[in-house]
């Protein structure tokens, strides 16, 4: 069973995702290309340094197909050039961010109604034969798509790629006009499961007992797994206790002094950017009391550890 951590806005930095032990898969924030191949200083946002048992992907955000080449050939650029990042185990296009600036440019839930498409830009990232390649979308960009069934659509394209590097769609239970109270839909789940693809399932799950109740009498042959993002916010061991429920097996949980202590060193190792401490302190009780932002007399910002 696969454990994913979900791609999260300023949070999902290297020393964030390095802290959930027990997760098999994790993402990059979502990083939008046409900024990343115009500028050379946003490819420091791809801190895919080793993290132990963990597979690590790039999220990005296209709707070009020339976008997703030059992507390829400068992502092998910058991995050539900084060795210690080639741990970059997939790619994975991002069809879920309900973000209105990224819809309005027909990026994101925007592309789950153009299913020829998004299996262009897949095939087009597929051209390299080193990186799996993925994609998230959510159950379509508002209500009306959600009743004619766009995603099973899509899926019946997705369907047709016939290349092994292809593999995990995953799926946000939510059209993307759903605000962040609103129900999950699990009602179209078992058409989805029908599909020979790999699906990871992702919205509500705080637990294996809730995966388990959302995934009763299925077909759990084409499930391989779930994701989780709030609720490793609250606590990164919650992929331990899951792994645990799973496995039968008693692992250690650090609980969130050490927790916290091992974020410093985290941040330490790999500093992250300002922004992205600033979103995890204010969402995390376990954020190090010792761990500051400050402002610097520039515009930029700095970090100082105090021990």
């Amino acid at each position: 069973m696969e454990l994913h951590l979900a791609s999260m806005e300023n949070v999902s930095c290297w020393a964030f995702r390095s802290l959930c032990h027990g997760a098999t898969d994790s993402y990059t924030g979502m990083l939008a290309l046409s900024p990343l191949l115009r500028r050379n200083s946003a490819w420091k946002e791809v801190d895919l340094f080793k993290i132990e048992g963990q597979r690590q992907w790039i999220q990005i955000a296209t709707s070009k197909e020339t976008e997703c080449s030059e992507f390829l050939k400068q992502l092998n650029e910058d991995l050539r050039l900084h060795p210690l990042k080639d741990n970059v185990y997939g790619i994975q296009l991002n069809a879920s961010c309900p973000s209105p600036k990224i819809i309005k440019i027909g990026q994101g839930p925007a592309l789950i109604k153009r299913p020829t498409k998004v299996s262009n830009l897949l095939k087009e990232l597929l051209k390299q034969g080193k990186f799996k390649v993925g994609i998230k979308v959510r159950l379509g960009l508002n209500p009306t798509e959600v009743k004619q069934k766009k995603i099973l659509s899509l899926f019946e394209e997705l369907e047709k790629i016939n290349d092994p590097n292809f593999t995990r769609v995953t799926v946000h239970f939510k059209n993307a006009r759903d605000g962040s109270n609103a129900q999950y839909d699990y009602s179209l789940l078992k058409e989805m499961a029908s599909f020979k693809l790999p699906l990871i399932i992702n919205g509500g799950i705080k637990n294996y007992e809730d995966f388990k109740k959302i995934t009763k009498n299925l077909n759990m042959k084409n499930i391989a797994g779930f994701m989780i993002g709030r609720g490793a916010l609250e606590n990164p061991d919650l992929f331990i206790k899951i792994n645990s429920a799973i496995n039968k097996e008693i692992s250690p949980l650090r609980g969130l002094k050490l927790i916290s202590k091992e974020f410093e060193k985290l941040c330490i190792e790999q500093m992250p950017k300002a922004t992205y401490l600033e979103k995890i302190k204010k969402y995390c009780l376990w954020y190090p009391q010792t761990l500051k932002i400050s402002e610097t007399t520039s515009s930029h910002k700095s970090i100082a550890y105090y021990n």
